[in-house]
């Protein structure tokens, strides 16, 4: 969950090939997924729209502390209502991409990675903030994302601190080439082979 826009991610879309297939990780409400369609063929779009994604994530703290941060956004502290922002977001996603060439996954990366067998041109890492979340999310990646594809991300960031021990870390152990190319958007590129 988030307030506001990802507006840093006006610079990422222009990295993006023409007619290319990518994966979204982290949608929320589908406006950095409207850029990404600019330039993109078919885009997957993977969210739960769900509070259970932050209930083992230490993204915040931990759950509680979820809980408070985004309950004035909610309306309330009970994590139903949190469901229901989160179920009426999802709905407003469906209806701004019906009959686009979209495909929405309802449900957290771990699942969708784990069933997800096709090669795509890139993927946009943007969900779980947490070290192991994004760390597991950049690892998976690498196995959907061609020869010569890209890993993009979001919040490469002191604000992020998972995210940024996630990238280096990730980085570090397979040696592909890394550009934060402005703000916290960054690029990791996969050798053409």
């Amino acid at each position: 969950m988030m307030y506001g826009k990802n507006i840093d991610s006006e610079e990422t879309w222009k990295r993006i090939s023409e007619g290319s297939v990518g994966i979204e990780i982290g949608v929320w409400k589908g406006g950095s997924s409207e850029k990404f369609l600019r330039r993109a063929s078919h885009l997957h779009l993977v969210d739960s729209w769900s509070p259970v994604a932050y209930e083992n994530s230490d993204e915040h703290g931990n759950y509680e502390n979820y809980l408070d941060r985004y309950s004035e956004l909610v309306g309330s502290r009970d994590p139903a209502d949190f469901q229901k922002y989160y179920d009426k977001i999802y709905q407003d996603v469906v209806t701004k991409f019906k009959g686009k060439s979209v495909t929405i996954h309802r449900m957290n990366s771990r699942d969708f990675f784990k069933d997800f067998n096709h090669i795509v041109d890139w993927v946009y890492v943007d969900a779980d903030h947490s070290y192991d979340g994004c760390l597991f999310d950049l690892e998976n990646s690498l196995r959907v994302v061609r020869s010569g594809g890209i890993i993009f991300g979001d919040d490469y960031s002191n604000k992020k601190p998972g995210v940024q021990r996630a990238v280096d870390e990730f980085v570090r152990r397979t040696g592909l080439s890394f550009n934060n190319f402005y703000e916290g958007q960054y690029e990791i590129c996969i050798p053409q082979v």
